[in-house]
């Protein structure tokens, strides 16, 4: 028509500008009150983990569930899953974060990051992963942080059964899993500081859990931030007096990796970390753990090999039952308010069995 500029028919821009006024802003999604920038960080999590798929089956994800809903297990050299550990050994506690979707995939990063270190450095630490890949979480209504805190105190009132003295204890923890270690740490500090929190890739909607209600740089002799930068990574720099800040860069998907968590530069980070252990060349990871210099100390490991495809990994199962059994106690210690602060007493977990 003359005089009129081509684009939409009449009659839908005589709707827009009715609908819309120029004197106020534009509110393109109205978010409920609920819908903070925490809450959108964490669905984000969620929703990538449903096309979880292209980077399986290696050192770091699995396909296929495991069933474990948080047990402490033994990756030591000559130690079964659920061994006691060596009181003259550091200890090193390594954890993943939260799994999508626990009946089709698990992490075994704790397990392959466990070999790996044995195979670099022999019999020289104690070795636990805590394990509860198969825990469901909502993105909603806070359930990643209310779940976070309790698998933590859980890992307490383990690691308090297993005599772990936390001044000579490293933990490592990805995504969720650093609030889990945190937590953990913030427990435990009755029987001193942890040595050292090695967190990858904490998203930024978890930094205020971490650092200021839990203060994790008052809990540990060194903390470490391991962050991957967007398009794909969650994490950022952790602006905190006694903080450590690594930047680990892009994966090497960080584009596909928006719409594949397994691929993704959140993920890449635990492949990462996972690599530094394998090659002392690497700058920064394992390299700065406060117990590198324990590596070789006592002798080669018979049993280290890596889980490069996950066959060995779960090799070695924990019994049913046994689980069933850890997790009972724990739970009954937590409902008794045992490990609420940090003057929890030695957990039911403790109890002869």
């Amino acid at each position: 028509m003359r005089g009129e500029r081509p684009g939409l028919p009449r009659n839908i821009r005589r709707s827009l500008k009715s609908a819309v006024s120029v004197d106020q802003p534009v509110k393109l999604l109205q978010s409920p009150p609920m819908d903070t920038p925490r809450n959108r960080c964490l669905l984000m999590i969620m929703l990538a983990g449903l096309t979880t798929g292209c980077g399986l089956n290696d050192a770091i994800l699995q396909r296929g569930g495991n069933g474990r809903k948080g047990v402490l297990l033994n990756y030591s050299c000559g130690a079964h899953l659920c061994d006691p550990i060596d009181p003259s050994k550091p200890t090193i506690v390594i954890t993943h974060g939260w799994n999508p979707m626990p009946e089709r995939i698990h992490t075994t990063f704790a397990c392959s990051a466990a070999n790996a270190i044995k195979c670099r450095c022999g019999d020289s630490y104690n070795l636990l992963s805590w394990d509860w890949n198969a825990v469901r979480v909502s993105p909603f209504n806070d359930e990643p942080f209310r779940i976070g805190r309790c698998q933590g105190k859980m890992l307490a009132s383990a690691l308090r059964a297993r005599g772990v003295n936390p001044r000579r204890t490293q933990m490592i923890a990805h995504s969720l899993g650093t609030v889990v270690v945190t937590q953990a740490a913030y427990c435990l500090q009755d029987l001193g500081p942890t040595a050292q929190l090695t967190l990858l890739d904490p998203p930024t909607s978890l930094h205020e859990e971490i650092f200021c209600r839990l203060k994790a740089q008052r809990l540990a002799c060194v903390v470490e931030n391991y962050w991957a930068p967007r398009i794909s990574g969650y994490g950022d720099h952790a602006n905190y007096r006694g903080v450590r800040n690594y930047n680990v860069g892009d994966g090497q998907a960080p584009i596909i990796g928006m719409v594949d968590l397994s691929r993704s530069n959140h993920v890449e980070v635990m492949r990462w970390y996972y690599r530094t252990i394998c090659n002392p060349s690497c700058p920064c990871g394992f390299q700065k753990s406060v117990f590198v210099n324990c590596c070789g100390q006592c002798g080669c490991c018979d049993k280290c090999e890596c889980c490069e495809t996950g066959a060995k990994a779960e090799s070695e199962k924990v019994p049913a039952d046994h689980v069933e059994l850890i997790e009972s106690d724990v739970l009954t210690a937590l409902l008794d308010g045992q490990t609420e602060g940090s003057g929890a007493a030695t957990s039911a977990g403790s109890r002869k069995r």
